[in-house]
């Protein structure tokens, strides 16, 4: 039983209404039937990860639902992108953000399982992601481990840090006007999918590019070798390169 706080039904009733959606709306945003809105609003049991992916949407669209039972709007420039759809949804807000803003895209990844678990509905991971993205600009990835790899050839740039690299406490992106920490799944933190937390703060923005391009010239460009392509091809899963490939190089022999 998870730890983290679930909105009602009531909550949920509220904070449509605050948005002025209907339940077709929000079924649809969700990516939920609507007969399972209904069901929830109508204060019956469902499943607690589908609460959270609603509970998201609602999150990223500038309303927050409180302990005490209420609905309110966030004030706080913070906008939560979490649950099943959430890296879906995630990825989708960066492509309005740039519509307005197009700066491009820069991310510092501290972990493996942000490029390469499978999330979202669609059976994607965030390579296959960044790979469409950089279809629409131009995006730039430092990794912060010389043991993260790729789980295929990237069509956007690539640099990886050197040994004296700065401590990257979670994978970081930033485009137009927004900077986001994004937290690996875990089930010791109660993440089921990855969770990200944008902040709407443009100065915060610029200070990551500002870092990101410190760091850019000292990084070396990846090289993905052979041996990663053959451990990616049979597994993008694993967190750990070295991990994996031993136990199934021992079994070849």
């Amino acid at each position: 039983m998870t730890n983290v706080y679930l909105m009602t039904g009531a909550q949920c009733r509220m904070a449509r209404s605050l948005l002025k959606w209907s339940r077709e709306m929000l079924a649809k945003e969700a990516n939920v039937s609507r007969g399972t809105i209904c069901t929830f609003e109508d204060d019956t049991p469902i499943r607690e990860s589908i609460i959270l992916d609603i509970q998201s949407v609602f999150d990223a669209h500038g309303v927050e639902c409180n302990f005490d039972g209420s609905v309110r709007p966030r004030s706080d420039g913070i906008k939560d992108f979490r649950g099943l759809g959430g890296c879906d949804r995630f990825f989708e807000n960066i492509e309005k953000m740039l519509e307005e803003n197009d700066t491009g895209v820069i991310c510092r990844i501290g972990a493996q399982g942000i490029l390469t678990n499978i999330t979202g509905r669609n059976g994607l991971t965030n390579f296959d992601r960044l790979q469409s993205l950089s279809k629409q600009t131009q995006v730039r990835c430092l990794l912060s481990d010389q043991k993260i790899y790729l789980p295929g050839t990237p069509s956007f740039e690539v640099r990886v840090y050197p040994e004296s690299r700065p401590s990257i406490i979670a994978s970081e992106f930033a485009y137009g006007d927004e900077a986001t920490f994004a937290v690996e799944q875990d089930s010791h933190c109660n993440f089921r999918h990855t969770a990200y937390m944008v902040i709407e703060y443009s100065n915060l923005a610029k200070r990551m590019f500002a870092s990101f391009e410190k760091h850019w010239i000292e990084a070396k460009p990846y090289m993905m070798a052979a041996s990663k392509r053959t451990a990616s091809a049979f597994d993008c899963q694993t967190s750990r390169f070295d991990d994996y490939v031993e136990p199934r190089r021992q079994a070849c022999y």
